[in-house]
């Protein structure tokens, strides 16, 4: 998906939140903005976000020598997310319907994003997993890809924030209730950035009782097979069934069509929800074919 206009302003807001957060000096504020401005004047509006925004944040980490700011905070959503798994299993275990219960928690922690415009609070992620039988997809390719699953040798489920790595477990522990013989893979970005999942928080949250940790290589907040791994690219091209996490991800591979890659998020900005034809912060799941 090509970038535009309305997406610079997610890059100038992480400019301003990563500069509070870390309590950066006025001198190295101006250093970074003039920096980050200067990149994004000559930007390549063909590159879709992700690739703006790694560039973006390669640029903050260098000007303020810190590679993980958002570090403490990432254990904290998936600590808070650890606290409640037990119960959260039982809420899944003892509904009607356990694949549609534990996909659509696993889509509610989507709000968990330190990178979008919208806010959150870690009483909103909460109220919103405790009533998640009041959300609905605006898009629903559910039982397309429940389908999929059930005939899947293989699966790549490709994360995208910390907190909800936490329901993305329990979500593929119900996939492997009902597709016990199925081997899945989780992605995880090549280097932290943002708030989105990487091999430590793969390890945090103990995703390996569930799933095999593959990493994309590459520290953007999305998927760019290009600059992908071998590994990756050919995990991504050869398994039966790919879930692709958040809107981070939709934003990089939504003109990447392939047979069961499905695109799991909630769209967080006017831009993407005109592109996909939904209202801002509704969920929706889409195959990509």
């Amino acid at each position: 998906m090509k970038t535009s206009l309305d997406c610079m302003e997610c890059n100038i807001k992480q400019l301003i939140k990563v500069s509070k957060f870390v309590g950066a000096s006025e001198e190295q504020q101006v250093i970074a903005s003039k920096k980050i401005f200067k990149m994004l004047s000559e930007v390549d509006f063909d590159k879709s976000n992700p690739e703006i925004m790694g560039d973006t944040w390669k640029i903050l980490i260098d000007v303020y020598n810190n590679n993980n700011p958002y570090k403490e905070i990432k254990s904290f959503y998936n600590n808070l997310l650890l606290e409640i798994y037990d119960d959260v299993r039982g809420v899944i275990k003892k509904s009607d319907n356990l694949f549609i219960t534990a996909l659509k928690i696993a889509v509610i922690g989507n709000i968990i994003d330190f990178g979008a415009i919208h806010t959150f609070s870690k009483e909103e992620v909460i109220n919103r997993i405790e009533h998640y039988q009041e959300m609905s997809f605006r898009k629903d390719n559910s039982k397309k890809l429940e389908q999929s699953i059930l005939n899947a040798n293989t699966i790549l489920y490709i994360g995208d924030n910390c907190g909800e790595i936490v329901l993305d477990k329990l979500f593929i522990e119900t996939i492997r209730l009902l597709n016990k013989d199925v081997k899945v893979y989780f992605g995880v970005r090549g280097g932290p950035i943002l708030n989105d999942v990487t091999i430590e928080d793969f390890n945090q949250v103990k995703m390996g009782e569930v799933a095999t940790c593959i990493s994309s290589e590459n520290a953007v907040p999305g998927t760019i097979l290009k600059d992908s791994s071998k590994a990756f690219n050919n995990l991504f091209n050869s398994a039966d069934v790919v879930i692709a996490k958040g809107q981070g991800n939709f934003e990089s591979l939504s003109d990447i069509k392939r047979n069961d890659l499905f695109l799991l998020l909630m769209s967080k900005c006017d831009y993407v929800s005109n592109i996909i034809g939904v209202d801002t912060m509704d969920f929706v799941l889409i195959e990509n074919k």
